[in-house]
């Protein structure tokens, strides 16, 4: 289309006007906001210019201006709002408009082993105003009067389910959210909607009802690992909605743990200590120690990322605490352990306490179990963060090193990401021999 015969777009520049952003202002952002997708825009004010004077993007770009207008405006704001409709897919509307949490969950597993649908999803933005807790309203006469998750020696459908969850959940651990997603939405399209569809009332039902939310759960944190962080937050949403429908407190708040995770590790630091709070909140009296534990520890992460270090200190010290109380005799295993040092690096790290930072992460490892690859990796790779950031060049090399010799056997938008920090941070100190074997080792797959 000629520049004239175009029709500006008023709608667009009026937006852009009350946000009182300048043409890169909003390059800049849109930016942002593909990149929290793992797609990378290199837009400019050229760019807005012809967005401005009627030239249409690209058809997922629109959802990206939008959430970013979103953002800056604090409500929210569709692609009809910046005046193309037309350009977007229909993937922003949300699963949680279905009356139940069975159709939601039958609507996003369908919409996801579509090839097509699901690549328009892959493509959506991280939506801020869905990174919310919600209201707990556990439903009609099947509320009772305490749930507190899935039982421990389940019985039937809900024993397999239970089951499918340890397997999958081990997999991803070894091998990232990319290996297992197709079985596992195979896994709910098939067997999980099955069992919801015909089970009875009673408690029969809700502990089926709490099986899946977290199953559910669980494909979210999968999709989020790949970094399809829309298509998380979609998972996340119909999790929340399974859980009140069972009157499971525990699941509904392990899944605002996770949705902090998911938006701690965007930056959204201020949203991500609302929903842990809130899963803190919730879960106050109902929740194991291991569990209130890494709550507390990821509270410490979004507090000291918000620079606040005493509520920081102080959610690590009940942390503490409640690891303590784990009966290790009865719970073999030190992932609560591991988990804990972990985030006290990570708070650390934030806090720019380089030197207890690297003493807790080196601590986490030192308890982490081998099977759990992928948190060994992240692990070591916040400790190279902090050895650098102390000068300790060959230290992190021999971190980076650890986790590039895992790094064949997984597959994780995180870990992927984490691979390009890395040689984005030794290009400065390009000639010294460590490094040079460290950038060449990440060569292969980093490229």
């Amino acid at each position: 289309m000629s520049p004239r015969n175009r029709t500006e777009n008023s709608l667009l520049r009026a937006l852009v006007n009350e946000a009182r952003w300048t043409n890169h202002n909003l390059a800049l952002a849109v930016n942002r906001v593909a990149a929290e997708s793992g797609i990378t825009l290199r837009y400019d004010r050229t760019t807005v210019s012809h967005w401005l004077w009627g030239t249409r993007p690209r058809p997922h770009v629109a959802a990206f201006i939008a959430e970013a207008l979103s953002r800056r405006l604090d409500r929210f704001v569709s692609t009809a709002d910046i005046g193309m409709t037309d350009a977007a897919p229909d993937a922003t509307t949300s699963t949680c408009d279905e009356p139940s949490g069975t159709t939601a969950l039958h609507a996003l597993v369908t919409a996801d082993l579509d090839p097509v649908r699901r690549s328009r999803l892959y493509q959506q933005p991280f939506r801020l105003d869905w990174a919310v807790t919600g209201p707990w309203h556990p439903t009609g006469s099947e509320r009772p009067s305490h749930h507190h998750g899935v039982p421990q020696s389940p019985t039937g459908h809900t024993a397999a389910l239970v089951a499918m969850t340890a397997a999958f959940a081990s997999t991803d651990q070894a091998f990232g959210g990319d290996i297992g997603r197709s079985a596992l939405k195979a896994y709910l399209a098939t067997d999980v909607l099955t069992w919801l569809r015909s089970s009875s009332g009673g408690q029969e039902r809700r502990e089926l009802l709490a099986a899946a939310s977290a199953l559910t759960r669980l494909m979210g944190f999968k999709c989020f690992d790949s970094l399809h962080c829309n298509l998380a937050q979609r998972y996340y949403r119909v999790s929340l909605r399974l859980a009140e429908e069972a009157g499971d407190t525990l699941g509904h708040g392990e899944t605002l743990f996770y949705m902090g995770i998911q938006a701690s590790f965007l930056g959204h630091h201020s949203r991500a200590a609302q929903l842990v709070s809130a899963a803190l909140y919730r879960t106050k009296g109902v929740a194991p120690p291991e569990t209130h534990a890494a709550f507390l520890g990821q509270a410490a992460v979004a507090y000291a990322a918000l620079a606040c270090s005493r509520e920081a200190t102080t959610f690590l010290s009940h942390a503490e605490r409640q690891v303590e109380k784990i009966d290790t005799v009865s719970r073999p295993g030190q992932t609560p352990q591991a988990d804990l040092a972990y985030r006290v690096g990570q708070a650390m790290l934030l806090s720019k306490n380089y030197r207890e930072s690297e003493r807790w992460l080196l601590r986490s490892l030192g308890h982490r179990p081998g099977r759990e690859r992928r948190s060994r990796m992240l692990t070591a790779h916040l400790l190279a963060d902090s050895q650098l950031a102390q000068g300790q060049v060959e230290n992190a090399c021999a971190a980076w090193r650890g986790f590039l010799e895992d790094y064949p056997y997984m597959h994780s938008g995180r870990v992927d990401r984490a691979i390009m920090v890395l040689r984005r941070r030794l290009q400065r100190y390009r000639g010294n021999p460590a490094v040079e074997r460290v950038l060449s080792q990440a060569m292969p797959r980093a490229g």
